[in-house]
């Protein structure tokens, strides 16, 4: 018994546990609100309270990584980068975190993307093949811009040629941010001069950017975003990112959650012109309005569709001994957009046949079910459309009723295969109208730098679908005859015009101008003959033939 009351008596094994305080390093002041964390974990943080305390259980055996990080706010008077202490099971630690730098470095030249290439190579190669990386020397941009592009970029329109010697568009803001955010709007694209501006949406163009506020009208750093160059010697390896728990000793890593969420894309994904307020790019308010923005299950941020966690565990880091993350901590660089596979993924074509009297009817419906914004979105150059057609022995039959394709589905004049316009069909863009320069007449369609209102938006939201109707005449055809019924979605990243005009025959990536989203082909057999029309009768050529009705059936008209 006495041996039973002991064993009841002494304590069971103590939980595995890990205690500390988070301080600042200048003066020792406990820090509150830390995130404290065994480093590579998933899962919420413990977070310090007022005495900057911690306590960590569940503690794997050996020595682990304790970090901790208090998320960057531009609100408070000191920001810290992560700091972090090693330590094992029943450790007491003090965790400094190192003070950001208040003020920015002069003159700062900014490093390029080589910087950062060392260390992180893989994330460098997936950049490279992104539109981020041409993103200064996007030779569409400059022919819009300068004419200087392509060989045919001088042809029509010309932003330099058009608009006052002063006057740089705001290109630079987002296709040379790094260089721009140092002179915000005043960098003229064709005279980019520094090495990390050329570089485009370089890595640093995006983890030098400590804060994307709630101003997403605004054009990047023109009001919507906060650049932090802090002043030392390493500049360039101040950085900040979606992580709390980096902490390396050459890095200068602060945690900042927005890079998770659709509004630090919104910097330069979303904007209006700044005079008329007429909209350049609305993508994240089209993502805000769509289903992916709702909590739950069904809930996509730009990032977990343009940069897709990893397909199994690995380093963020190419340095040798670099520590193995979960996936879903392993993001994509490659910045994916519009792709025939990611417009087949996620926008989807249905057709319906019918034949009511002598005509054929063909129902197309275009279905925005898996783009967590419009389709088309970005750019107001690109647009869509739907193509429907219906040929016996490959003459086509007249339309009767239905939409047709607007004017953008051809060039001016054109006669091409490609040259659409007028055809059965519908076209789905956001057309923005102005005045180039403020001055003149109003034209359309115009780039968003000139627009002053929008002349037509057919673009169809995420989680909709728009669905026309379009007749065509059998007169004349008889039971057993086909007709070759072709329905096709196209994509565009250019209005047919403009891209003509230009010379643009493939895009500054080399992938195709025009991609056939989906398509649909068919034959009909029409299933009786087309009734021929009677010709109408006025009133006294009716009256007659009833009258001799009439007599015919009196008797009173014999056959001879």
């Amino acid at each position: 018994m006495l041996i039973v009351l002991l064993a009841w008596a002494l304590p069971g094994p103590l939980e595995a546990a890990i205690t500390g305080i988070v301080v600042d390093d200048v003066d020792g002041a406990p820090l509150a609100n830390a995130r404290v964390r065994i480093q590579t974990t998933l899962g919420e943080p413990f977070i310090t309270g007022a005495d900057g305390s911690f306590t960590l259980t569940d503690v794997p055996a050996g020595s682990v990584m304790v970090t901790a990080a208090i998320s960057h706010d531009s609100t408070q008077p000191v920001n810290y980068i992560t700091g972090s202490s090693s330590a094992s099971d029943g450790d007491h630690v003090e965790i400094r975190l190192t003070r950001v730098p208040a003020d920015d470095r002069p003159n700062y030249d900014p490093g390029t993307s080589f910087t950062c290439v060392s260390c992180h190579f893989d994330q460098h190669d997936e950049w490279l093949q992104s539109t981020h990386a041409n993103a200064a020397n996007n030779e569409w941009v400059l022919d819009l811009f300068s004419g200087t592009g392509t060989p045919g970029g001088s042809a029509g329109y010309v932003f330099i040629d058009t608009h006052d010697p002063d006057d740089t568009g705001f290109c630079a803001t987002c296709h040379a941010p790094i260089e721009d955010a140092q002179n915000p709007g005043g960098v003229f694209l064709h005279q980019v001069a520094t090495a990390a501006g050329a570089d485009g949406v370089t890595c640093l163009a995006c983890h030098q950017m400590a804060e994307v506020n709630h101003n997403v009208e605004a054009l990047h750093h023109l009001g919507n975003t906060l650049y932090r160059f802090p002043d030392t010697f390493d500049t360039e390896f101040w950085v900040w990112g979606p992580l709390d728990d980096v902490s390396f000793p050459i890095m200068r890593s602060s945690h900042q959650p927005v890079f998770s969420e659709s509004r630090f894309c919104a910097s330069c994904h979303e904007y209006n012109n700044p005079t008329t307020g007429a909209p350049g790019q609305n993508t994240f308010t089209e993502w805000l309005a769509s289903p992916f923005s709702e909590p739950g299950d069904g809930f996509r941020a730009c990032q977990d569709c343009h940069m897709p966690a990893a397909d199994q565990p690995g380093p963020i880091s190419s340095a040798g001994g670099a520590i193995v993350r979960d996936p879903s901590q392993r993001r994509a660089h490659t910045f994916t957009g519009a792709t025939p596979t990611t417009l087949s993924e996620a926008i989807d074509l249905s057709v319906a046949l019918a034949q009511p009297g002598n005509q054929l009817e063909i129902a197309a419906t275009v279905a925005n079910n898996g783009a967590g914004h419009h389709f088309p979105t970005g750019i107001s150059i690109r647009n869509a459309m739907v193509h429907v057609e219906a040929y016996v022995n490959g003459v086509p039959l007249p339309q009767l009723a239905g939409p047709q394709i607007p004017f953008y589905g051809s060039a001016e004049n054109g006669n091409q295969p490609a040259d659409l316009a007028g055809r059965p069909g519908k076209g789905f863009a956001r057309v923005l109208e102005g005045r180039i320069n403020g001055q003149g007449p109003v034209v359309r369609p115009v780039l968003f730098i000139d627009a002053e209102a929008v002349w037509a938006d057919t673009r169809i939201p995420s989680g909709a679908e728009d669905s026309s109707s379009y007749r065509f005449d059998l007169g004349g055809l008889s039971a057993g005859d086909e007709v070759e019924v072709s329905v096709r979605l196209l994509y565009r990243r250019a209005w047919r015009d403009l891209a003509e005009t230009k010379g643009w025959t493939v895009t500054p990536t080399g992938g195709p101008i025009e991609i056939e989203v989906a398509s649909f082909s068919d034959t009909w057999t029409i299933r009786q003959a087309a009734i021929v029309p009677v010709p109408s009768l006025d009133a006294w050529a009716m009256l007659a033939l009833i009258l001799a009705l009439v007599l015919l059936s009196a008797g009173l008209i014999r056959r001879h």
